[in-house]
C-alpha cells in the first residue's frame, strides 16, 4: 500500500487559482446525409452565435472521426485522457436534423426558400355596449329622498281626496234637505218621535252656514257671513251637539269666530292694524290669536286686548263667546267708548273683568248682578264710569274689588261690610276714588280681607277701632285730613300679621312706643 501523497504533490489538487479565461468548446456539426430534392439544409456553426470571450480557440472535429482538441490552459480537468470518438446513432442525427430545420442559416438560397410567418388580418371589433351611468356620491341619499318625496305626495294626493270626498258628501246632503224642505208636507199628523227628530235636525240656513265655514272660511276668513250665520247657529238645539259631537264642534268654533271677528270690525282703522299684527281674522285658528287664549274644550276663556289693538266700542256679538272667564281691555281714555252691551249678562262663565283706561259709561247694577259667578273687578281710570255701582257689587261673590283713578258716588265699604262679600274680599283697593268721611268703626267683619288700600281720599277721623284680622297690607296715604295720634299696640298697631303699612301723607302720629312696621309722616 502505497503512502498517502500530500495534496501538493497530488496532480489532482494541483490548479492555477488565477485562471485565464479560455474559450467555450466548439461543436463541429457533421454533414447530414443527403436531403431530399425539394429541401436544402445547410449546417450552422452554433459557436458562431455565442460570445467570443477568449481567443483560445478548439480544433474542429468531424462528427464521426475526429478529435477534439483541448485549450492550452491550466485547467486540471485537461489533464484527463480524452474519450474515444464515437458514431452517432440515430436519435442523435434526428436531433441535429430537427436542429438544423429550427435553426436556418443566413444564405440567399435559404432565405428564399422560407417565407415569413404573416401575422393574420385583425378585423375591427365591434362597438362595445356600454351603458352610461352617472356617478353620484350621494346616490343612496338622493334614492331616500326621491322616496320620501313620493310617500309625501301619495299621502296629499289622499288628503285631497278625502277633502274632495267630503265636499261632495256634504254637497249631496245640502241638496237632499234642501229637496226635502220644498216637498210638499204630509197631511198626517207627525208623530211626537218624528217631531223630535225634526227638532234635532240641523235647517238648511244653519247647514248652509256650516258648509261656508268648514270648506271657505279656512282659505278666506273674511267671506264667511257672521252676519247671517251667526243668529242662524246660535239657534241650533244643544241636542243636535250632543247627538253630533263633531258638526257640533263645528258648530261652536263658528259662533266663537264670529263672536272674535266682531272686535275686528268694529275697530278703528288703527285697531285693525294692530289685531292684524296679532293674527286677528287671518285664519279660523282663533286659539292662536294674539291676546286668545282657549280651555281645554275648545272654547275661548281669556280675552285681553290692549290700545291701539281694542275695538271702537265692545260689540253686541262678544256675548256668543259664551265660555269666556276673562275679560281685559285696556284703551287711551278714548275707547273703547259707550256702553256695554245689554247681552252682556249672556257670559254667565265670567269670573275676572277689568276694565282701564276706557270711555266705557257707568255699567248698570242690574247688569253686574247678572254676572253671578264674577269674583275679580278691577275699574281703572274710567272717566265716564260715573255712576252708583254699589248694589252691584254687593251682589257679587266678589274677591277682588279694585276701583282706582275714578270718582265714586258713594262710599261702598259699610255696603260690603253687611253682604256676602264681607266673606269673600281678599283685596279691596279704593284708591283715588274721592271718598270722603269717616270709615265704619268696626272693619273686623272683613274676616278673609288681607289688603286694604284707600289712598289719596279725603278720609275723615275716627279711625276705626277694629280692622280686619287676617290684614297684611295697609296703606293710608295722603289722605290730609286723617290726625290724631294712635296709641301703640291699639287700632292697627296692634295687628300681629301686618307686613306693608303706610300712612304718611297724613296728620297721624304714633303714642307710647312703636307702631309694628307701619311708617308714619
Amino acid at each position: 500500500m502505497n503512502p498517502p501523497t500530500s495534496p501538493a504533490a497530488d496532480p489532482r489538487y494541483n490548479w492555477d487559482r488565477h485562471p485565464q479565461p479560455h474559450a467555450p468548446p466548439a461543436i463541429t456539426v457533421p454533414p447530414p446525409p443527403p436531403p431530399p430534392p425539394h429541401h436544402h439544409i445547410e449546417t450552422v456553426s452554433v459557436s458562431q452565435y455565442l460570445p467570443q470571450r477568449s481567443r483560445n480557440t478548439r480544433s474542429p472535429s468531424a462528427w464521426t472521426n475526429s478529435e477534439t482538441i483541448r485549450s492550452l490552459t491550466k485547467d486540471p480537468e485537461l489533464g484527463k485522457q480524452p474519450t474515444p470518438p464515437h458514431t452517432p446513432g440515430l436519435r442523435d442525427r434526428l436531433s441535429k436534423y430537427l436542429f438544423d430545420i429550427r435553426m436556418p442559416t443566413r444564405g440567399r438560397d435559404r432565405d428564399s426558400e422560407w417565407v415569413p410567418m404573416q401575422e393574420p388580418p385583425l378585423q375591427a371589433w365591434p362597438p362595445l355596449e356600454i351603458e352610461k351611468r352617472r356617478f353620484c356620491e350621494h346616490c343612496q341619499t338622493h334614492t331616500d329622498g326621491r322616496r320620501r318625496n313620493k310617500i309625501l305626495i301619495a299621502v296629499l294626493v289622499l288628503i285631497l281626496l278625502g277633502l274632495l270626498g267630503s265636499t261632495i258628501a256634504l254637497a249631496v246632503r245640502l241638496s237632499s234637505s234642501q229637496s226635502s224642505s220644498t216637498a210638499t208636507p204630509s197631511a198626517a199628523t207627525p208623530s211626537p218621535s218624528a217631531n223630535a227628530t225634526t227638532s234635532d235636525a240641523l235647517s238648511a240656513d244653519a247647514q248652509q252656514c256650516l258648509s261656508q265655514y268648514t270648506v271657505n272660511a279656512p282659505s278666506d276668513p273674511s267671506s264667511y257671513p257672521c252676519s247671517t250665520c251667526l243668529s242662524v247657529l246660535q239657534q241650533v238645539p244643544s241636542s243636535f251637539a250632543q247627538k253630533n259631537p263633531g258638526e257640533g264642534m263645528q258648530i261652536q268654533n263658528a259662533i266663537q269666530f264670529c263672536g272674535l271677528r266682531s272686535i275686528f270690525e268694529t275697530s278703528s282703522g288703527d285697531g285693525q292694524t294692530g289685531l292684524s299684527n296679532a293674527g286677528w281674522a287671518k285664519d279660523v285658528r282663533f286659539c292662536a290669536w294674539q291676546g286668545v287664549k282657549c280651555d281645554g274644550f275648545g272654547r275661548v276663556s281669556s280675552i285681553q286686548l290692549t290700545f291701539p289693538a281694542v275695538p271702537a266700542k265692545i260689540p253686541d256679538e262678544v256675548t256668543a263667546l259664551t265660555g269666556l272667564t276673562s275679560l281685559q281691555v285696556i284703551g287711551d281714555t278714548n275707547i273703547p267708548a259707550g256702553d256695554l252691551p245689554t247681552s252682556f249678562n249672556s257670559l254667565s262663565m265670567l269670573t275676572s273683568l277689568h276694565l282701564e283706561s276706557t270711555a266705557i259709561n257707568t255699567i248698570p247694577s242690574s247688569l253686574l248682578s247678572s254676572l253671578s259667578k264674577l269674583t275679580t273687578l278691577a275699574l281703572v281710570k274710567n272717566a265716564k264710569m260715573t255712576g252708583d255701582m254699589t248694589s252691584g257689587f254687593t251682589a257679587l261673590p266678589l274677591q277682588n274689588l279694585v276701583v282706582n283713578n275714578q270718582a265714586l258716588p258713594t262710599n261702598p265699604i259699610s255696603a260690603l261690610l253687611s253682604s256676602p262679600a264681607a266673606q269673600s274680599l281678599q283685596i279691596l283697593d279704593l284708591s283715588s276714588t274721592s271718598l270722603n268721611g269717616g270709615l265704619p268703626t268696626d272693619l273686623s267683619g272683613f274676616t278673609a280681607l288681607t289688603e286694604l288700600h284707600l289712598d289719596s281720599n279725603a278720609l275723615t277721623n275716627p279711625l276705626p277701632s277694629k280692622f280686619p284680622p287676617n290684614l297684611q297690607a295697609l296703606t293710608l296715604t295722603n289722605n290730609t285730613q286723617l290726625g290724631g295720634a294712635v296709641q301703640s299696640g291699639t287700632s292697627f298697631c296692634g295687628l300681629s300679621g301686618l307686613k306693608t303699612c303706610d300712612v304718611r301723607g297724613s296728620g297721624l302720629s304714633v303714642t307710647g312706643g312703636a307702631c309694628g312696621v307701619c311708617q308714619f309722616p
